[in-house]
């Protein structure tokens, strides 16, 4: 976390040198700075008008992102600290190259998470489809990674990702010493609380349907209707499956939409689907909870 704030206040220093026009060198040093937590084109627009990186909070529509690796605790008991730390730096690399890659803003680490919004410090017209199509990517690089684990690294977990929009407010929350340009408010949290649900769901990529309204990517399927931990209000759910076939996914979502509606033979024909793939445990998850489910009602997730 030091690092992080270290770079911010290296990174705002330079762009404020950058706006004084005091030479290409500066500049360079600005750009470089800033690309480390921010894609190359928005440092670019930054630098070009330093306005743009506001500190000071306000309020944005983000799609805000959170991973987590799934046992990765006990496995860091497992193996040497060394080889602990060589697996989540390379890790770690590996996904925030990927959001940096697709337009986004790292926020920050815990632990072996990543933490990212789309929509701050500057919003784009497709930022729905960059988020989508970066939570696909960092749970498909884990996958890549779990395949491809050096000798002697005991079996990684899936890398799970949950991803929501909505409100939140975005700027410098360091206090006068300190800066990290961070996101704050309930869109965080929920995030936060979908991807916790992959575990209890025994899906991957969790999103809500603020995302799915939003995005014109194809792909996801439902995973009905739950309330979040810590939550009063049900959310609908959705899993972000493209290799899921097409077919099979709109005869799962008609069949949900028909059940949910008040149709309890739906529920039969949702049966049979999860019949046809019966190694696919998330799937089967949903089955298993709407039997114990009237039409309309919600999982109460712990």
């Amino acid at each position: 976390m030091v690092g992080w704030a270290l770079g911010w206040v290296m990174a705002c220093a330079a762009v404020a040198a950058a706006a004084r026009s005091i030479g290409a060198e500066q500049r360079q040093f600005a750009r470089s700075a800033l690309d480390v937590i921010i894609p190359p084109d928005v440092a670019k627009e930054i630098l070009r008008d330093p306005k743009r990186l506001t500190l000071q909070g306000e309020k944005r529509d983000i799609h805000a992102l959170f991973t987590d690796l799934e046992g990765f605790t006990k496995l860091s008991h497992a193996i040497e600290p060394e080889t602990v730390a060589l697996l989540i730096n390379a890790y770690l690399d590996m996904l925030s190259e990927i959001v940096l890659a697709h337009g986004g803003t790292l926020d920050k680490f815990v632990g072996d998470s990543v933490v990212a919004f789309w929509g701050a410090p500057i919003a784009r017209p497709d930022d729905a489809d960059r988020a989508v199509r970066a939570a696909l990517a960092m749970h498909e690089a884990g996958e890549a990674l779990r395949q491809s684990a050096p000798e002697g690294v005991p079996p990684l977990g899936r890398t799970r990702v949950g991803l929501h929009c909505g409100p939140a407010i975005v700027g410098n929350f360091g206090g006068q010493r300190r800066i990290q340009y961070t996101a704050f408010g309930d869109s965080m949290n929920t995030a936060s609380r979908l991807e916790a649900a992959n575990k209890v769901l025994q899906s991957s990529v969790l999103v809500s349907a603020e995302v799915v309204r939003r995005s014109t990517i194809e792909g996801f399927r439902t995973m009905g209707r739950v309330i979040l931990r810590g939550r009063a209000a049900p959310t609908d759910v959705f899993e972000l499956k493209p290799d899921f076939p097409a077919p099979a996914r709109a005869r799962l979502n008609a069949a949900y939409e028909r059940f949910d509606a008040g149709d309890v033979s739906a529920l039969e024909e949702a049966a049979v689907l999860a019949s046809e793939f019966p190694s696919d445990e998330a799937l089967q998850n949903l089955v298993s909870r709407l039997r114990t489910l009237g039409p309309g009602e919600a999982s109460i997730l712990s």
